[in-house]
């Protein structure tokens, strides 16, 4: 592979594949490494140099932190005096990068946390917490675990426990500090790791019941992993406790969309109108579901309400081409078209781009017109809701 050129994508891949081909070699050899670290941290660094020569500091540093906690989290002798250590030292020697230390503690603290030994993982986990949501909610969670114990020993406690205290209070800095929920860990999350994550999230939810951010969080993170099952129970929890809170009820709203379901995207239009009237919002919601059931009267209704509460008339026609091109009626759509471009010519580039994308909705070909319906769709909704600066 010397002399290869290969996109981000691709190396990310083979990088991964050469990680779950070493940590097969460590499930299965697991003594004969422990024995001779060095000359297997060998192989590894000749692996790296030999497949990916151009590799940056940074992913260089990140596979050597992700072989890492596999050792440590296959080891059988980590109960040995210093052995931990052994493996931090072996592997600090080949790291490039400006923080070399980070990344191993950080593996460190996992496996401690991974195998039950709280009382250590936490130094670890709170010197980092603030890089990643996911380490945050891993030190929460090592407090959560130790107040359980607190709990078995003391059976007549009725106020919190302090180690319980200290779980609400990191999961109170974590709304506070997190805005996104964008992956800093050195090496890819495991699944236990995510779920230490949600059952920390639904804690927060029983422990704040008046806090929507971490509804907020769990929506971040659900959609940022596609994990369709949780993001469904967190709008549920949204809906029952903050329905008159927009960004809830618009979530909900394209969660409806996305799955289908015409009867749930119908019922939180009608909770957005009941609960902002003024808006123009709502409406433009109300508008883009008739785009899916096809029926004019709905449209229509909608678009009276829209207008009224102040719709600017670019959007509305910008919205009756759409309709035209969802409903079928070509000469129509064509016609439209044709009067924005002399109405808008400032728009002519993006009217353009729609008038390809009318060319394949009537093209005859099934699969075709679909994919630019789709297409015309995201385009006009994300148009849209930047020219009404809806969230």
């Amino acid at each position: 592979m010397r002399g290869e050129m290969l996109t981000d994508a691709i190396q990310y891949e083979k990088l991964d594949q050469m990680r779950l081909d070493f940590s097969g070699y460590i499930e299965s050899n697991i003594s004969k490494i422990e024995d001779k670290l060095p000359v297997f941290y060998g192989h590894v660094i000749s692996a790296l140099d030999s497949s990916f020569p151009d590799l940056d500091v940074e992913s260089y540093d990140a596979f050597i932190d992700a072989i890492t906690f596999k050792l440590l989290d296959a080891a059988t002798r980590t109960r040995e005096s210093g052995y931990t250590e052994k493996v931090i030292e072996s592997a600090l020697r080949l790291k490039k990068g400006k923080n070399p230390q980070r990344g191993l503690e950080i593996s460190v603290g996992l496996k401690m946390m991974k195998s039950g030994d709280f009382v250590h993982a936490i130094p670890y986990l709170k010197k980092y917490r603030s890089e990643d949501i996911l380490l945050h909610t891993g030190l929460a969670y090592c407090y959560y675990a130790l107040s359980l114990n607190e709990v078995a020993k003391f059976r007549d406690m009725k106020a919190p426990s302090d180690m319980e205290l200290r779980a609400r209070e990191q999961m109170i800095e974590l709304a506070r500090i997190h805005a996104g929920v964008a992956q800093n860990l050195p090496f890819k999350a495991e699944p236990w790791l995510d779920r230490t994550f949600w059952l920390m999230i639904s804690c927060a939810i029983e422990w704040f019941p008046s806090q929507p951010a971490f509804i907020r969080i769990g929506l971040m993170k659900a959609k940022a992993d596609k994990n369709r099952e949780m993001r469904r129970q967190i709008l549920d929890v949204a809906q029952n406790r903050f329905y008159n809170e927009m960004v809830f009820l618009r979530e909900a709203f394209l969660f409806a969309l996305e799955e289908g379901n015409g009867t749930d995207a119908a019922g939180v239009v009608k909770l957005m109108i009941q609960q902002y009237p003024q808006s123009v919002e709502p409406f433009y919601y109300g508008m883009l579901l008739s785009f899916r059931t096809v029926t004019k009267s709905g449209y229509h209704t909608f678009r009276k309400q829209a207008a009224e509460n102040g719709m600017p008339p670019y959007v509305l026609g910008l919205l009756d081409l759409s309709f035209s091109l969802f409903s079928g009626l070509e000469s129509e759509s064509f016609a439209r078209l044709e009067d924005m471009k002399r109405k808008y010519p400032s728009s002519a580039y993006y009217l353009d781009l729609l008038r390809y994308l009318a060319h394949d909705i009537y093209s005859g070909e099934k699969t075709r017109a679909n994919k630019a319906k789709k297409a015309l769709l995201d385009s006009v909704d994300d148009y849209v809701r930047q020219i009404m600066k809806c969230e």
